[in-house]
C-alpha cells in the first residue's frame, strides 16, 4: 500500500514538472530527455532499495505465519480466544470457580448439623482470639482462670486480673473506673465469669462487676450484703445471669436471673454445709461437709433423677462436683469419678474414658467434660462442638474449664487453650455459626440454581426449535402458549404454587417444588430467543441443501441449526443461571422457599426484616447478601465476555 501511495504521487510530480519545462520554459528537447533519464535512473534507484528494505522486515514471514493461523483456527477456537482477551470476562471466571471450590469444597470438609443451636452464643460479632491470653499471666504463675461465652478473666498469683477474649456489646473487655480503683487499692482474692458479665472479690470482701447487668447480677445484693462481708467471701460463682457466692461459713447466696430457676432460693439443709459448688444455666450442684451432694435449682432433669444413690446416702466422700449444660460428674475421696445425666449427652456410661490415675480435678464446660489425674495427665470427653475435646498431650498441675473453652497449666507455669476461638462471619439468633451455615447455604443455592437453570434450557431450547422449524399452525400454539406462561406475574405465581404444598411438606419436596417451579416459570425467553434464530437459520442454503439430501427434519434441527443457535443458548444459560440464584434467594427469603433449619442464602438474608439486626447485627446479613451479589455478579461478567467472545462484531469494536 504505502510502494503503491509513492509511486503514484512520483508519478504525479513528473507530470507537474514535465507540464512546467514545456509550458513555462524555452529548454530543448535533449534538456528535457536528460532530465526525464536522470528522473528515471534516480526512480529505479529508490524502487531497488525500497524492495531491499521490504526483503529484510523481520516481521514480514510472522504476519504471514499470523494470517496463517487465523484461517485454520476453528470459530470455537476464536471464540476461546476472545473470551481470554477480555480481562472482565477471566476476573468473572476466575472468581466463579473459587466461589465453587469455596462452596463445595468447604461443604465436604466442615463439619454441619443443621438442627444445633447454641443460646449462649447468640449474635456474637465477627471475631476471634478468644483464648489468646496475656503473656503475664504465665509470668506473674496462673491463680485462676474463669470463662464466659467469648472470654476469660484470669487471677495471678501477685494479685494482679486480666481480660481477654473477644468484646461484645456489653463491652465485656473494659474494666470499668470503680473496678479499677478498687485493684489499685485491694487485694484481688477470687474471680468468677458468667455467660457475659464478670466479678471479682477483694480481701475487704466487697463485689465488683462489669458486663451485662439485666438483672443487677454485676453488684453485691443488698439484701445479703451484710452477711457476705461478716462471713467473708471463700469462692466466687458465676453462671447465665446469675452470680452466687460461698462464705467461709459454708453459707451460699445467689442473686441475678432466677425467677424461672429459683436457684435464689437455697434449701435449708444445705446452708452451713456448703463445701464445693458448679453452676450451669438453670441448676447448681453442691457437695456438702458430710461428702454428699445435692442438686438445685430447675428439677426433675436425668442430671437430678440419674443421680447415683451412693453419692446421696453418705456411702462416699465427695471432694469435687461439676456441670455441663444437663449432665453432672463428681469426684469422691478415692479420685474416683461418677457421671450422670441423659444418653443423647453422651458423658457417662461407655463414653467416660479409662483414668490411668486417680482424678483429683474435674470441670464442665457446657458440653464436655475435663478431668486432670494424678500423674497430670487430661481427659476430655462429650460432645465435641467446637474442638473441646482436642485434649494436648503432656504433664498439667492445673485445668479450667467452662462453656467452651478449656485452658490448662503447666508445671513450669505455660498455659495450654483448646476450644472455641472464634466465629469467622460471627452467630445468628440461634448461636449458630454463620460461617459454616453459608457455606451449606450456598451449595443449596447454586444447585437449586444450577437444576432449575437445566430445566429451563431443556424447555426454552426444544419448544424453541420446534416452534421456529415447524411454523405454521404448530408455532402459533407454542408460541400462544408461551405468552400466557410469560403473562404470569412470576413472583405471585411462585409464591401461590409454593403454597399448595401440605403443611407436613419435607424439605426435600420443598426444595423440589422450588426448582421445578423456576424452570417451568422461566423458559419463555429463551424459546422465543431460539425461534428468531431459527426463522433465519432455516432458510439458508445450507438447510435447503440438506433437505435436497434427503436429510430427516429431526436431523436438521440437532446436527445442522442447533450448532448454530449454541452461543446464543450458552450466553443465556449464565445469565438465566444469575437469575435464578436471585430468585431463589427472594423465595427463601419471603419464607416460601427453602425452609429453617435447612440454610440457604435467602432465608438466611431473611434476619434483615428485623430493624435490630439491620442496626446492631450487620453480620447476620451483610454476609449473605454479598456471597449472592457475588455470584450473581460473577456469572454476568462471564456471560458478557461470552457473549462478545463469540460476537463476530466484537473484533470490530
Amino acid at each position: 500500500m504505502n510502494s503503491l501511495i509513492r509511486k503514484s504521487f512520483s508519478s504525479y510530480k513528473r507530470f507537474l514538472k514535465t507540464l512546467l519545462i514545456r509550458g513555462f520554459t524555452f529548454a530543448s528537447d535533449s534538456d528535457i530527455y536528460e532530465s526525464e533519464r536522470k528522473d528515471a535512473e534516480k526512480r529505479k534507484a529508490e524502487e531497488e532499495k525500497t524492495n531491499n528494505n521490504s526483503n529484510k522486515a523481520p516481521n514480514s514471514s510472522n504476519e504471514n505465519d499470523a494470517l496463517k493461523e487465523e484461517a485454520i483456527r476453528s470459530p470455537g477456537q476464536v471464540a476461546l480466544r476472545n473470551f481470554f482477551r477480555n480481562p472482565l470476562g477471566v476476573f468473572g471466571l476466575v472468581l466463579f470457580i473459587a466461589l465453587i471450590l469455596v462452596v463445595f469444597v468447604g461443604s465436604a470438609i466442615l463439619p454441619f448439623n443443621q438442627y444445633y443451636s447454641q443460646g449462649n452464643l447468640t449474635n456474637v460479632a465477627p471475631g476471634g482470639a478468644y483464648m489468646n491470653f496475656p503473656k503475664e499471666m504465665e509470668s506473674e504463675g496462673t491463680k485462676k482462670i474463669s470463662i464466659g461465652n467469648t472470654f476469660a478473666i484470669g487471677l495471678t498469683n501477685e494479685g494482679n486480673i486480666y481480660v481477654w477474649g473477644s468484646d461484645n456489646e456489653d463491652k465485656i473487655l473494659t474494666i470499668p473506673k470503680k473496678a479499677k480503683e478498687a485493684l489499685k487499692n485491694q487485694k484481688v482474692i477470687d474471680v468468677a465469669a458468667g455467660d457475659r458479665h464478670i466479678i471479682f472479690a477483694t480481701e475487704d470482701n466487697q463485689i465488683y462487676g462489669w458486663g451485662n447487668n439485666s438483672f443487677d447480677q454485676t453488684k453485691m445484693p443488698p439484701m445479703s450484703e451484710s452477711q457476705i462481708k461478716e462471713e467473708g467471701i471463700k469462692k466466687l460463682g458465676a453462671g447465665v445471669q446469675y452470680s452466687a457466692v460461698l462464705t467461709n461459713k459454708k453459707n451460699l447466696v445467689v442473686w441475678g436471673s432466677t425467677l424461672a430457676s429459683r436457684l435464689n432460693m437455697i434449701p435449708s439443709t444445705i446452708q452451713g454445709q456448703v463445701e464445693d459448688f458448679d453452676t450451669s444455666s438453670i441448676n447448681m450442684l453442691v457437695a456438702k461437709t458430710d461428702g454428699t451432694i445435692q442438686l438445685i435449682g430447675v428439677m426433675g432433669a436425668e442430671n437430678q433423677t440419674n443421680m447415683p444413690k451412693e453419692l446421696t446416702d453418705g456411702s462416699v466422700k465427695v471432694k469435687k462436683v461439676a456441670l455441663t449444660a444437663n449432665s453432672a460428674a463428681a469426684v469422691d475421696e478415692d479420685g474416683k469419678v461418677y457421671v450422670w445425666g441423659p444418653s443423647r449427652a453422651g458423658v457417662a456410661g461407655d463414653n467416660i474414658p479409662k483414668f490411668d490415675g486417680k482424678i483429683v480435678d474435674i470441670q464442665g464446660g457446657e458440653t464436655t467434660f475435663t478431668a486432670l489425674d494424678e500423674n497430670g495427665k487430661i481427659y476430655n470427653w462429650g460432645l465435641d462442638n467446637y474442638g473441646e475435646l482436642n485434649t494436648p498431650d503432656g504433664e498439667y498441675q492445673q485445668i479450667f474449664t467452662s462453656f467452651f473453652n478449656n485452658y490448662a497449666v503447666t508445671k513450669d507455669g505455660k498455659i495450654e487453650t483448646w476450644g472455641l476461638n472464634g466465629f469467622r462471619f460471627g452467630s445468628d439468633d440461634q448461636g449458630r455459626d454463620i460461617f459454616t451455615r453459608l457455606i451449606h447455604g450456598g451449595r443449596m443455592t447454586m444447585l437449586i440454581s444450577l437444576v432449575s437453570t437445566v430445566i429451563q434450557l431443556v424447555l426454552g431450547v426444544l419448544i424453541g426449535m420446534i416452534s421456529g422449524f415447524a411454523g405454521g399452525r404448530v408455532d402459533n400454539v407454542l408460541m400462544r402458549i408461551s405468552e400466557i406462561i410469560s403473562s404470569f406475574p412470576f413472583y405471585p405465581m411462585l409464591i401461590s404454587l409454593s403454597a399448595l404444598l401440605p403443611p407436613g411438606a419435607s424439605q426435600t419436596q420443598r426444595i423440589t417444588m422450588v426448582m421445578i417451579l423456576l424452570g417451568l416459570l422461566g423458559w419463555t425467553g429463551l424459546a422465543r430467543l431460539v425461534r428468531g434464530q431459527i426463522l433465519a437459520e432455516r432458510e439458508r442454503d445450507y438447510i435447503t441443501a440438506a433437505r435436497a439430501l434427503g436429510v430427516k427434519n429431526w436431523s436438521i434441527i440437532m446436527k445442522h441449526i442447533f450448532p448454530n443457535v449454541l452461543s446464543i443458548v450458552i450466553v443465556n444459560a449464565t445469565l438465566d443461571y444469575a437469575g435464578n440464584l436471585l430468585s431463589e434467594s427472594g423465595l427463601s427469603f419471603l419464607g416460601f422457599g427453602v425452609q429453617e433449619p435447612t440454610p440457604s442464602w435467602g432465608n438466611m438474608l431473611t434476619a434483615a426484616q428485623k430493624s435490630d439486626v439491620l442496626n446492631f447485627y450487620w453480620w447476620r446479613w451483610v454476609f449473605p447478601a454479598l456471597a449472592v451479589f457475588l455470584v450473581s455478579f460473577s456469572v454476568n461478567l462471564i456471560g458478557d465476555a461470552i457473549r462478545d467472545a463469540i460476537d463476530p462484531r466484537a473484533n470490530e469494536r
